[in-house]
């Protein structure tokens, strides 16, 4: 391994080889440690309690998993010093990372997540720039550490040449060799712990690590760091319903096909000819007037409140509090429920679609009608792999924020404003001679919001002044964002072509307290505002039961009194039954919290019909996906 040895070492080698081994678990054993005090939030009696008292077996386990890493870089590079500056480097990293991510996302860190570490740009608007530059700083000096170490190291134990001990060189190069072979073998068995018969998950069970999917901070914590990331390592996105088959599938898309037709009766097959269709998901756009324990001075969102009574509207059911920006997307985009995969399917974006050269989605059914398609996010190409998840999805272009004509921001705030991105929904549809389809996805609203706004909206019912100022910069941004809505609305109605916009809030930010959770409970601290819009037609006030972004495609073809394909027929019956469903909470049509079992049998058949289709559009063989997309003639009458 190229270690440094004196002249009286090298002629007992193995002696070198069990400090360098005594060396590498010590290594181990602290960089463990570190992952796990940062993760506690810096507690050493947390750290004894979790990792020495109640939990001893399973920390042990974690060292192992790393010890093994460890031995990897070290065959690879062949120089302990080094193997111990990028193991430093790379464990402040990632715990910086996950201590970050908890305080921003309420959430640790998952394995998917490590495809972000080379968004520097994002990484650093998000925790700020004083602890990017610490954490670079940091890097540095432990590079620098590591450098002047290795001179000393090299003065002490001078380097073993090939020409002065060719045997004993062989020897370390094919000991190098063997534990590169045999840690990527533990590695790859380690991390496919989710498959069933995993004897390294059934040692962590043995010694009492539990899997709570729904509570992600907890399950890191009992586990360790390192057993929450085993237990989000990857498994099949769903599990194979037991009567899946092309049969199966065939009765499914022949009994949609039967519903659509019933529905098409009513409906006209051209309603969409001439009409864009606008899709606008707001960055963290809630209502806080409707949390119990905190007033403001004003309402963020006046005009948003009022376009919601005289429209369809109503309260969207968010994947979870704090985050999930694109899976909302994804679900507003496919019709497929984050609450029909496994939970370690945490980012379809990054985990499901790029596995696939097109997927399918309302852009590729409204491209297939003749629609122009076009996604436009103020941000990072790379975030969330959109750059490569747009075209699967069907999108002719897609803009970001270096693509964007209108690139203007308010007051101190990084993020491209919401004004300036309605601004480019309006130049592609002003631009087309096809009708469009524009999926738009803001940044303005995103955490930091302190210290944004010169006049914050005051509010009452916070102590921590962090989180005060947090909220009252948060309100000013949803008055901007309020108001820009309101223009876009308007230059709608002033303008001769037809559009269809369905607008909403993807999640709460983060930065509400324990208490304002506590007081609000579960469902009021996952529901954000929603609404559809039409310039043209008559468009009844209509307030709906809280809704899974899965059925927007329903409400933006419902409200166009457009035909529909079978697949969202099968939308269309289940929303009148289960009108929302996220992971741990169902919402029934009396808009009351239902558990599944207490679905009537109607919409048990419904929900298990939804949950094949989903299967086999999304990880199965697609046996229904032109039938249920593109039927030979979507126009049949029930009586045809």
């Amino acid at each position: 391994m190229r270690l440094h040895m004196s002249e009286r070492v090298r002629s007992s080698p193995g002696w070198v080889l069990a400090a360098s081994f005594l060396f590498t678990v010590l290594l181990a054993i602290a960089a463990n440690l570190t992952l796990e005090l940062w993760q506690l939030r810096g507690s050493p009696p947390a750290l004894w309690e979790t990792s020495f008292t109640e939990h001893m077996t399973l920390f042990w386990l974690g060292t192992c998993v790393i010890w093994v890493l460890v031995i990897l870089v070290l065959a690879v590079v062949g120089r302990l010093w080094i193997t111990t500056g990028l193991v430093i480097i790379a464990t402040l990293a990632t715990a910086i990372a996950n201590h970050a991510k908890l305080e921003l996302r309420l959430e640790p860190i998952y394995p998917n997540d490590l495809s972000m570490a080379s968004q520097v740009d994002f990484l650093s608007q998000m925790v700020g720039p004083m602890v990017t530059l610490g954490a670079l700083a940091g890097a540095a000096l432990v590079s620098a550490a590591a450098v002047v170490a290795g001179h000393f190291a090299d003065k002490v134990f001078p380097r073993v040449r090939r020409r002065a001990h060719p045997q004993l060189a062989n020897w370390l190069l094919l000991s190098r060799g063997c534990a590169v072979t045999l840690s990527l073998f533990a590695l790859f068995y380690v991390t496919d712990f989710n498959t069933p018969g995993n004897q390294f998950r059934a040692a962590y069970e043995d010694q009492g690590a539990k899997w709570k999917f729904w509570h992600q901070s907890a399950n890191y914590v009992r586990n360790g760091f390192v057993g929450g990331m085993l237990y989000n390592t990857d498994v099949p996105g769903m599990v194979t319903p037991p009567d899946y088959s092309e049969a199966t599938m065939r009765a499914i898309a022949e009994k949609y096909a039967a519903a659509a037709a019933g529905i098409n009766q009513e409906r006209d097959p051209d309603a969409l000819e001439d009409v864009n269709v606008v899709m606008a998901l707001s960055e963290t756009f809630t209502d806080p007037t409707r949390l119990n324990g905190v007033d403001f001075a004003k309402d963020p969102i006046p005009y948003t409140r009022s376009l919601m009574r005289r429209t369809t509207s109503g309260n969207m059911l968010a994947v979870k509090f704090g985050g999930g920006t694109a899976n909302m997307e994804f679900a507003a985009l496919t019709g497929m429920s984050m609450a029909q995969f496994q939970p370690q399917m945490n980012t379809p974006y990054q985990m499901l679609v790029p596995d696939y050269e097109r997927f399918p989605s309302l852009v590729g059914y409204l491209s297939h009608l003749g629609h122009r398609t076009a996604a436009i996010h103020p941000f990072l190409p790379s975030l969330y792999r959109r750059s490569e998840v747009y075209p699967i999805l069907g999108f002719e272009t897609a803009d970001f924020a270096d693509d964007m004509t209108h690139q203007e921001t308010l007051e101190d705030s990084d993020f491209i404003s919401d004004e300036a991105a309605f601004e480019e929904v309006s130049d592609h549809i002003r631009d087309s001679d096809e009708p469009v389809f524009v999926n738009l996805v803001t940044m303005q609203n995103h955490f930091p919001m302190a210290g944004t706004y010169s006049e914050p909206i005051t509010m009452t019912g916070l102590d921590d002044l962090d989180q005060k100022a947090n909220a009252e910069h948060y309100a000013r941004g949803l008055r901007y964002s309020d108001e820009s809505l309101q223009r876009f609305v308007e230059s709608m109605d002033s303008s001769e072509e037809k559009t269809i916009l369905l607008f909403y809030g993807d999640h709460l930010p983060a930065f509400w307290p324990p208490e304002v959770l506590s007081a609000n409970g579960a469902r009021k601290m996952r529901e954000t505002p929603f609404l559809v819009y039409a310039n043209f037609g008559d468009q009844k006030a209509r307030q709906l039961p809280t809704t899974s972004p899965i059925f927007f495609a329903n409400q933006i073809l419902e409200s166009a009194d457009a035909t529909l394909p079978p697949y969202y027929a099968l939308l269309e019956e289940l929303e009148s039954e289960v009108p929302a469903m996220e992971q741990l909470m169902m919402i029934g049509s009396d808009n009351v919290r239902i558990t599944e079992d207490e679905l009537s049998p109607r919409a048990r058949e419904l929900l298990h019909d939804y949950r094949l289709v989903q299967y086999d559009l999304s990880v199965g063989q697609r046996y229904s996906q032109s039938a249920m997309f593109y039927p030979i003639n979507p126009q049949l009458s029930a009586s045809d």
